[in-house]
């Protein structure tokens, strides 16, 4: 899915939790068969679970990048440390005043001799300071994350994703998720939509969700010894409810299939939609402003995965909102609709 524009800095909410406030309608208490597993995650967080059922091979090849490249890195540290083994206690020593094939007498060295010294060591000083403050911790929060999740469960059909909200959720503070529109509409709908989760689970970090190796190689784990069950994560938003509310989980097919909006609140498309839906993507790109496609389809899930199903007055809001959008892009809205015919009451 094409990224979303850039946004400002989420605001501090002012409607905190009181303890006796009710749940928000979308959220319900989480199973108590994942009580254990939700305890150890932060309260002021938000989750993204799903689980990834791309095929092995495809996962298998997505990983290989990254861990080449982790270990050429790696390897480029260790050969650094090898070959510099000596330099700094050299330097060390003559620093002090000691002998030390490092020491240069200014007294007999030729300024030449002195200049090119002093270039030459600031250029290692600082390929090494950048070597071990931007690269070293690439590799070691990838040996610690990514491959030791492999390393645990190696490459399932069906692996259990955990993602967690990045620092955008420690500002919202304790908060009803579902009271924010803005957040549920830019970072949380379009996280879970399925074009999104067309992606197999590790190339799903973003700016604004990171995936939690700890808690899904630990979901595994306890899969494994019959503790959790897999049903439990399919796709689904966890947050703290606050007090002794616990965890509540909102699971958007649950909305979509209570919704009573008949045609409106299925998941499968009708194949006079899918045929607009499919035109509406190929004029987009034939204009070179794809990336619309993705974000109207961002704002139709959204407004259709609200409790009451896709209502005449969010169609009505989806549209304001597709239209704002299009003309931000320069796109005379008003001819684009006309031409592909309107997307009035579909839901994706």
């Amino acid at each position: 899915m094409a990224k979303l524009a850039k946004r400002a800095p989420p605001k501090k909410l002012s409607t905190t939790i009181p303890a006796d406030a009710e749940s928000p309608a979308a959220f319900t208490q989480a199973p108590s068969s994942l009580s254990d597993f939700l305890a150890d995650f932060s309260p002021t967080g938000v989750y993204l679970i799903h689980i990834d059922r791309h095929p092995q091979s495809e996962k298998r090849q997505i990983f290989i990048l990254p861990l080449i490249l982790n270990l050429l890195i790696l390897a480029l540290v260790l050969y650094r440390i090898y070959t510099g083994i000596h330099t700094y206690p050299d330097i060390l020593a003559a620093i002090l005043g000691h002998d030390s094939p490092a020491r240069i007498d200014p007294k007999t060295a030729s300024w030449a001799l002195i200049s090119t010294t002093l270039a030459r060591r600031t250029v290692t000083f600082l390929f090494d300071y950048l070597l071990i403050t931007l690269f070293l911790p690439w590799p070691v929060r990838f040996l610690s994350g990514p491959a030791r999740w492999r390393w645990e469960i190696g490459f399932q059909r069906a692996e259990i994703i955990v993602r967690k909200s990045r620092d955008w959720s420690e500002a919202l503070g304790r908060t009803w998720i579902r009271d924010d529109e803005e957040t549920m509409k830019e970072r949380v709908i379009p996280a879970i939509t399925p074009l999104r989760l067309r992606k197999t689970g590790y190339l799903l970090i973003d700016a604004d969700w990171d995936l939690d190796f700890a808690a899904m190689t630990r979901a595994h784990r306890d899969l494994k010894a019959g503790r959790i069950r897999l049903d439990d994560f399919e796709t689904a938003v966890v947050v703290h409810g606050g007090g002794n509310k616990g965890w509540l989980i909102w699971r958007p097919e649950d909305v979509r299939g209570s919704s009573g909006q008949g045609a409106n609140s299925s998941v499968e498309l009708s194949p006079s939609e899918r045929d607009r839906i499919v035109a509406f993507q190929e004029k987009l790109a034939s204009m070179g402003k794809e990336d619309l496609f993705y974000r109207w389809v961002e704002i139709i899930q959204f407004e259709s995965t609200q409790p009451g199903g896709f209502t005449p007055e969010r169609q009505q809001r989806a549209m304001a909102d597709t239209k704002k959008l299009f003309e931000s892009r320069d796109v005379d809205f008003e001819k684009f609709w006309a031409d592909v015919g309107g997307m009035q009451g579909v839901s994706i």
